[in-house]
């Protein structure tokens, strides 16, 4: 079982001020926050381990691109992440993975009961630039993953495995260019600040 606390916005941004058009896309679907946090998780436990924030390659490979957002992603969140102007950002507070590499079942009923039974029962308190940034707890599809060599698991390459996620998670619209600061309190853990700097 694989846990991040992802300072999202935490190791997304860090910003002073932010912009109306930057606050958490409130009406996004879960089903592409779900998909969103799929994609997180399929990149890093695809990639070989020299180039996952779960393996060797640590806080470096942190910020994840997953297609339409950077999503700042790792067992300890992202200390920083530098963006392009437009870039949203994904917000995982908190979340945790099951799969069948880790032994965790061998259904998808089995994964999603145990991804369930490990995420927190309430949101983490999530800031950024000093407001509240509400969190939606989702799940992700049952996803179908396949490792290269050097994997996270030390199993051969090419092996097949499935996967469900569980988590607590924002999708913030563009930020406005500078600096943004998205801080992560989860219980029982210090606060993680993840500072976002938009390029001008």
């Amino acid at each position: 079982m694989r846990k991040v606390r992802a300072l999202l916005i935490a190791g997304a941004m860090v910003l002073g001020a932010v912009a109306a058009s930057a606050v958490p896309a409130g009406a996004v679907p879960t089903k592409v926050l779900s998909a969103d946090l799929g994609a997180a998780w399929s990149t890093v436990l695809q990639a070989p381990s020299a180039e996952s924030p779960f393996g060797t390659g640590g806080i470096a490979y942190s910020c994840v691109d997953i297609g339409d957002a950077v999503a700042p992603f790792g067992p300890e969140g992202a200390p920083a992440c530098t963006v392009k102007p437009g870039t949203k950002i994904f917000a995982a507070a908190y979340s945790w993975e099951c799969s069948t590499y880790e032994g965790n079942g061998t259904t998808e009923a089995e994964l999603r009961a145990c991804a369930e039974a490990n995420n927190l029962p309430v949101a983490p308190e999530v800031t950024l630039d000093g407001k509240d940034l509400p969190m939606t707890r989702v799940q992700t599809s049952l996803l179908h993953l396949v490792v290269p060599a050097d994997n996270l698991f030390g199993v051969p390459a090419g092996t097949p495995g499935l996967s469900v996620a569980d988590g607590w998670v924002a999708l913030v619209h563009p930020l406005t260019p500078g600096t943004h600061e998205i801080t992560i309190t989860v219980p029982g853990f210090d606060p993680l600040t993840t500072v976002i700097t938009v390029e001008q």
